[in-house]
């Protein structure tokens, strides 16, 4: 039988002594205000790219913040990905993490017994993980790179494994198209509306815009504690919609996604939408059904997603005018007639299968 690697994060709380966690969070601490200096130097310079943003930050991060070499690089790397959304203001980090790869950590295995050696500004410290059975388990595949968080008191390892799933002869593709009017629809019949969503993002935009203009101490903590509201907001409300798709699923189902590579270029708004529709909601809700597939062994494929839009599933004629309004295709050759979105999903199931040697969603 034919294997998929599946990728699942590992959370284990650290079973601290006083001395190893005070170095982890002098470490972290460190860690937070390198990213906050290459920020600020990132946006004052408006360089957003990794390998500029080395050149002008590593040297002083090493000899101001002490980080080891790696962690040095870990921090710039954080940096330029938070700035692939949004340039328009310096970011903040305030959060306590750090973010590890396997050379900034060990994974020690002894008879089900686990420990972690995690570098630090003073070293490498030793730490137990106070894990559970199912913890265990998934520990025992290789490690691919982890994260270091902290919640009160303690501290936790967020740590990413890959391990091996069976991948089903699917014979049946379903298509997934994400969008703004309808969050998530599927070719298999399942929907979820984007009404709720974008009305939801709109009260949490108005709210921060009031804040803004306060621009009061008291004020600038509830914009903080308002960010944080709306971003587990947002993750709960792409988790539910991930979660009930996928148990949507039946044996035999491959997920066909869109190839989401410069998405932000191919979704036409107005400037004034910007605030409030993001390409999260893509790219996040896209990631959530791919991991949850893979837990399910449930195979996942990208396609290129071009002309899906313009695309009649029935007479094969691609035309721009075929799709007559964001809500309504209809096609100027045979006059077939759907919902846009629901279209778009069957153009992608059929370009997953592979159904037709002509090739869909081709131009003539």
């Amino acid at each position: 039988m034919n294997m998929m690697e599946a990728i699942k994060t590992v959370v284990c709380k650290l079973r601290e002594m006083e001395e190893e966690a005070e170095k982890i969070r002098e470490t972290a601490i460190a860690f937070r205000d390198a990213c906050n200096y290459i920020s600020e130097v990132a946006f004052t310079k408006r360089c957003f790219n990794s390998v500029a943003l080395h050149h002008f930050t590593y040297r002083t991060v090493r000899e101001r913040y002490k980080l080891p070499a790696n962690l040095a690089v870990r921090a710039r790397d954080r940096v330029a990905k938070s700035y692939k959304q949004n340039r328009h203001r310096q970011h903040k980090f305030r959060q306590l993490s750090m973010d590890l790869d396997k050379k900034l950590f060990t994974l020690l295995r002894n008879n089900g017994d686990f420990r972690i050696s995690i570098a630090t500004l003073h070293g490498r410290v030793k730490l137990a993980l106070d894990i559970g059975d199912y913890q265990r388990q998934l520990l025992n595949n290789p490690v691919r790179d982890a994260k270091i968080t902290f919640r009160d008191d303690d501290i936790y390892v967020h740590i990413t494994v890959r391990y091996e799933l069976p991948d089903p002869e699917g014979s049946n593709y379903v298509g997934v198209d994400i969008g703004e009017r309808n969050i998530l629809v599927a070719s298999n019949g399942f929907k979820r509306k984007g009404g709720d969503i974008k009305a939801k993002r709109e009260h949490y935009r108005k709210q921060r815009q009031t804040l803004q203009k306060i621009g009061t101490s008291s004020a600038k903590r509830k914009l903080k504690r308002l960010s944080g509201k709306e971003n587990r907001w947002a993750n709960t409300v792409l988790h539910q919609i991930s979660r009930e798709f996928v148990d949507s699923l039946k044996e035999g189902d491959v997920v066909v996604l869109e190839d989401l590579t410069g998405i932000r270029d191919r979704v036409k708004r107005r400037k004034n939408d910007r605030a409030n529709f993001h390409s999260w909601a893509f790219r996040k809700l896209s990631t959530m059904i791919e991991y949850k597939c893979s837990e399910r062994g449930i195979p996942v494929i990208r396609v290129d997603p071009a002309y899906t839009s313009q695309h009649c599933p029935r007479c094969g004629v691609i035309d721009k005018r075929n799709r007559r309004t964001q809500a309504l295709f209809r096609c100027i050759n045979c006059g077939f007639q759907d919902n846009a979105d629901l279209v778009a999903s069957m153009n992608l199931s059929e370009l997953g299968a592979g159904s037709n040697s002509q090739g869909c969603c081709q131009p003539a």
